[in-house]
């Protein structure tokens, strides 16, 4: 396993337990952030305060229920590294239960930039708009 893999392994398995203090040093001060679509959640974010108040935002948004609850396989490609996931989410009796890509760049052992997609985007924006607003 490459130390790429390595590093995108220890992102997810933070995440996935809410240790932001480990994911602040997994990226890099500058890391800059792709989400897709035309939801409230959506457009880029640059920088280490940016990134993480928009991640709040998605536990904020979700009464603290955003989760990637599977991590079906990770490879990469030189300094990329992709993850093959499922995401879910609840909140004013919407449910959010989808399947995505996380591709992450990687340089100097830290992730540099960070591009997601989503198995149906629209959905997504969807259920963001709506549960931002309530």
């Amino acid at each position: 396993m490459s130390q790429n893999v390595i590093i995108a392994q220890s992102y997810f398995n933070a995440i996935a337990k809410g240790d932001f203090d480990t994911v602040r040093t997994l990226f890099a001060d500058d890391v800059v952030w792709h989400q897709p679509g035309e939801g409230v959640q959506s457009g880029t974010y640059k920088g280490m305060d940016n990134v993480f108040n928009h991640l709040g935002n998605f536990m904020k948004w979700s009464n603290g229920t955003f989760a990637i609850d599977n991590i079906e396989y990770t490879t990469d490609n030189g300094d990329l590294v992709l993850a093959s996931i499922h995401f879910e989410a609840e909140k004013a009796n919407r449910k959010l239960s989808m399947k995505g890509v996380d591709l992450l760049r990687i340089e100097g052992e830290k992730i540099k930039e960070v591009w997601l997609f989503s198995e149906n985007i629209q959905e997504e924006d969807d259920f963001w708009n709506h549960v931002a607003n309530n």
